[in-house]
């Protein structure tokens, strides 16, 4: 029996050769007449309308989030700093060693294709580095409308309809993932995703029209922004392959001739097309690779070994090849849950969907994934997956795959789907709702007949139109902090300054700098960013052409006199600029002293200790910030009342702090405060199991109103004849059941530590049942709001005491470098 012809050669198999349009379709791959392009036309201007709401983006903001911030800055810095001078390398910073040469910290984890696109993108404002910012987004944005064009122009192709499409698109790209981070300046987010909508249309067309070299361009473009086409363009290459394989088979024992001729005619399968483009895809994956560690050997001089290359390293903790803690595998079950949620939220215009506490998108830190979101991410899976029964035969395979294409991800690169700042996965679900929102309308088409369908479908693109555009505004106004984002202004503003100054040369960047210019407060991303095309070096006590530092001397060439937070100094050692600032603050009072001398200047707490011993910094530093209301807090409040941040002494505070200065006869350190109003602030040293070594409190001069209301109240309870009398007057309010202490005069030293109050009832019945063997219950206090404050010399604290009737109130003072400071015995029942 003769063998079938070679699958590779000749007209497409059965299941990819395009039949005649029919007549109820009437769509057509070309837009021929108006009608055709009014769908596209409500498209894009939904978009650009939409995406025009984000606000200005010519700087870092909201600033817990690290999409926006730390990996938009990281992106940007490795496209200013590619050049032919260093070989296209890509590198976050590039420094000057010991010997003049260059170093470089590498980062070609990526392909070249995107940071190439940023390059070209950023290169007309060479010197503006907000005009850079800017013109990064508004790249991004392009490439997100980009990503919804394709899919439009694909599902119109499958539906049959391009108001169908229209409101499918609409509805999918509205969720909380696609527009939270539509104009994040990143490889792994709004690229990847143009590029997987590229391959998507690229699918369809080879579906519907057997056009495989146009399929293979669109993967190696896409390949060129990202990884994660593959995803995609694998499963559908090994679905395309399996069918192939089937209907061989079938054919064979159809015809007779059993496994022989099956076995005769097994070969033609390897020059099938579906190899070939599994092949391709990933031989060119391969070669973008080999120019990133070849790159990456030539930096080294050859020195390492292609294991010790950092992308080779990346690629194998990611996919945990090598085991690392930070991406330790969580249970099967965890990873479930995570990915159903995220499945669930893709799933949801977030005008319906809200912000979601868990694995939200400016972290807070991991909650327990939603039941509800999770139950409805599986909902849609399902369903998602049931629906693609609904579109013609030949569109199945693409769109099976695509919704599939976030699942095949996450067990691709599991490592990088734990890590909770990597909730931008979730953007690559967008498969699920697409395919939901097309399988709806075209089975309402079908039920209802063409034109009530039609009717149906223009409707949805009506309705769909305001939603995403509610969507968008919203997204982009989640967790905005303003009070954040004018910092973070005044800082791209101070640098823009710098870099007028400073382009290829070496420059010195204190710590405290680094992480001031930091768009998240975390790492020197941002400061890399700034200085691209400049180069580091100098280290704390050498010298550079020209110093950064947030210490503002005029002693020392400063050349940004207007500047805020920010001040470059030319030719300036950095020890001796720190030994400048400690000169500067022993000269003024400091605003509390204990172990160390704690000054409150504009936007920082200043640590001095003068001698410190080795032994002194040892011990972590807490400050917490207490605002005058709770609902300056993330969110709508916190229901502790304060900002807190611990560090060590020797590493960065959560908040964009500096690590801390040795002298040889003294150390320093510098927090960053919180931009919104500050009442007071508690700060000190802890030791392990949180036992304070000392601690101070700083109130800062309240407002003329506030210091009116503090002051009535203060003389409302000193009109009253005091129940004891010991460090504090303390008064009873036994009708507002509040207890309250009075001291003046009143200095920090006399609320410092920690005031206990024991509060013993009339009926231990009256006590919580944990409490009812100890006999009291124990309402201990900070004096810091909302209990405590400190003005014009007086000292006020007021606690509410409980509503059963009390036999005896024991209260007084501890404080860690003093023991008991007083104590004081009511009997309330007398």
């Amino acid at each position: 029996m003769r063998a079938p012809a070679p699958l590779g050669a000749g007209p497409p198999p059965e299941t990819y050769r395009q039949p005649p349009m029919p007549a109820s379709a009437p769509i057509r791959p070309r837009l021929a007449r108006w009608r055709d392009w009014l769908p596209l036309a409500v498209l894009l201007a939904a978009l650009a309308s939409a995406l025009a709401l984000g606000g200005d983006r010519s700087y870092f903001y909201r600033p817990s989030d690290i999409l926006h911030n730390e990996v938009t800055a990281k992106n940007l810095a490795i496209a200013g700093n590619m050049s032919p001078k260093h070989g296209f390398r890509l590198a976050t910073r590039i420094w000057r060693d010991e010997g003049g040469g260059f170093g470089y910290d590498l980062y070609g984890r990526f392909p070249i294709g995107g940071y190439a696109l940023i390059k070209f993108a950023i290169l007309p404002f060479e010197g503006d580095l907000a005009a850079q910012l800017l013109a990064a987004r508004v790249l991004t944005l392009l490439m997100f409308c980009g990503a919804a064009v394709f899919a439009y122009l694909a599902l119109a192709r499958i539906a049959g309809s391009r108001w169908i499409a229209l409101a499918a698109v609409l509805f999918a790209f509205s969720s909380l993932y696609a527009l939270y981070y539509a104009d994040s300046v990143a490889g792994e987010t709004v690229m990847d995703l143009f590029g997987v909508m590229l391959v998507f249309h690229g699918m369809v067309v080879f579906a519907q029209e057997g056009r495989f070299r146009q399929l293979l361009v669109k993967t190696c473009a896409a390949l060129l922004l990202g990884w994660h086409v593959y995803a995609l363009i694998l499963p559908f290459a090994l679905w395309g392959f399996g069918g192939e394989a089937l209907a061989l088979l079938r054919s064979a024992f159809a015809s007779g001739g059993g496994i022989r001729t099956a076995r005769t005619a097994f070969p033609a399968l390897a020059r099938s097309r579906f190899i070939a483009l599994a092949a391709a895809s990933i031989l060119f994956g391969s070669a973008l690779l080999a120019l990133n560690f070849a790159n990456e050997y030539a930096a080294y001089d050859g020195e390492r070994t292609l294991s010790q290359l950092p992308s080779v390293k990346s690629m194998m903790r990611r996919l945990r090849i090598t085991d690392q803690s930070n991406y330790a595998a969580a249970s099967p079950d965890a990873f479930l849950r995570r990915q159903l949620h995220r499945a669930g939220v893709a799933s949801a215009p977030y005008a319906a969907a809200g912000f979601p506490d868990y694995d939200s998108a400016p972290l807070m830190g991991p909650a327990p994934p939603s039941v509800a979101w999770a139950a409805w991410g599986f909902a849609a899976s399902v369903a998602a997956l049931a629906s693609v029964a609904l579109v013609p035969r030949r569109f199945r395979a693409p769109m099976a795959c695509l919704v599939l294409t976030g699942f095949c991800w996450a067990l691709a690169a599991r490592g990088n789907v734990f890590a909770i700042y990597h909730s931008f996965e979730g953007m690559f679900h967008v498969g699920l709702p697409l395919a939901l929102w097309l399988a709806a309308l075209i089975g309402a088409r079908r039920l209802l007949g063409a034109n009530v369908g039609g009717a149906l479908a223009i409707s949805a693109a009506a309705l769909a139109a305001p939603v995403f555009a509610l969507s968008a505004f919203q997204a982009a106004q989640t967790r905005l902090d303003a009070d954040a984002a004018k910092r973070a202004k005044e800082v791209m503003a101070d640098m823009s300054a710098i870099s007028e100054f400073i382009a290829e040369k070496t420059v010195a960047v204190s710590p405290n700098a680094t992480r001031m210019g930091n768009a998240r407060g975390r790492s020197g991303d941002g400061m890399n960013y700034y200085l691209a095309g400049s180069y580091w070096g100098g280290g704390a006590s050498g010298r550079a052409d020209y110093a950064v530092s947030r210490y503002r001397n005029e002693s020392f060439n400063l050349l940004t006199p207007g500047n805020r937070h920010l001040f470059l100094h030319e030719r300036a050692d950095l020890a001796e600029l720190y030994k400048a600032e400690r000169r500067r603050l022993k000269a003024s009072e400091p605003d509390a002293r204990s172990e160390f001398d704690v000054y409150l200047e504009e936007g920082a707490l200043r640590y001095l200790k003068s001698p410190c011993a080795p032994g002194d910094a040892d011990a972590p530093i807490f400050a917490y910030f207490y605002p005058p209301d709770a609902a300056y807090l993330r969110g709508e409040g916190d229901p502790i009342g304060f900002n807190g941040v611990n560090f060590p002494f020797d590493t960065v505070s959560n908040v964009g702090g500096d690590s801390g200065v040795h002298f040889a006869d003294g150390c320093m350190a510098t927090v960053d405060v919180p931009s919104y109003p500050i009442a007071a602030i508690q700060t000190g040293q802890y030791i392990s199991g949180g036992e304070r070594l000392w601690d101070v409190s700083i109130f800062p001069p309240p407002s003329a109103e506030t210091l009116a209301d503090y002051e009535s109240a203060y003389q409302a309870v000193a009109d009253g004849e005091p129940a004891a009398q010991s460090g504090f007057d303390i008064h009873i309010d036994a009708d507002g059941g509040a207890i309250s202490y009075l001291k003046r005069p009143c200095t920090q030293d006399d609320i410092r530590g920690r005031f206990f109050l024991s509060v013993h009832p009339a009926d231990a019945a009256d006590l919580p049942a944990a409490r009812r063997e100890i006999g009291h219950e124990s309402l201990n206090f900070d004096f810091v709001p909302p209990h405590g404050v400190v003005f014009n010399g007086k000292c006020m604290a007021t606690i509410q005491l409980p509503d059963y009737e009390i036999a005896k109130i024991a209260t007084g003072q501890d404080a860690p470098d003093a023991g008991r400071l007083w104590a004081a015995e009511i009997a309330v029942g007398e």
